[in-house]
């Protein structure tokens, strides 16, 4: 598997990355409430990096930064969506 992963380099990071990011745009789409809108600005400014990442050739450790703030970025916005949600459904109940 490891050598497999040197062969062909660091797109497979990045397919994870937009699979990952297109599975959040899906769920942030289904929103109705008003967080709605920031989230998708913020999954705007991520497709910006993971554009840039797939289409630009950069040096190895400028790629691993970008890919870390990637990843970062998408937690955070799980983690807002997530406890956005709760709050809701706490305050219905």
């Amino acid at each position: 598997m490891d050598i497999l992963r040197i062969l062909f380099g660091w797109n497979w990071r990045v397919r994870r990355l937009r699979k990952h990011w297109d599975r959040e745009r899906e769920r942030c789409l289904k929103l109705k409430n008003p967080l709605r809108t920031e989230l998708l600005e913020k999954l705007d400014n991520i497709e910006n990096s993971l554009r840039m990442l797939e289409e630009k050739k950069m040096v190895r450790y400028e790629k691993l930064r970008m890919i870390k703030e990637v990843e970062i970025d998408l937690v955070e916005l799980q983690a807002l969506r997530e406890g956005k949600n709760l709050r809701k459904m706490e305050s219905e109940s």
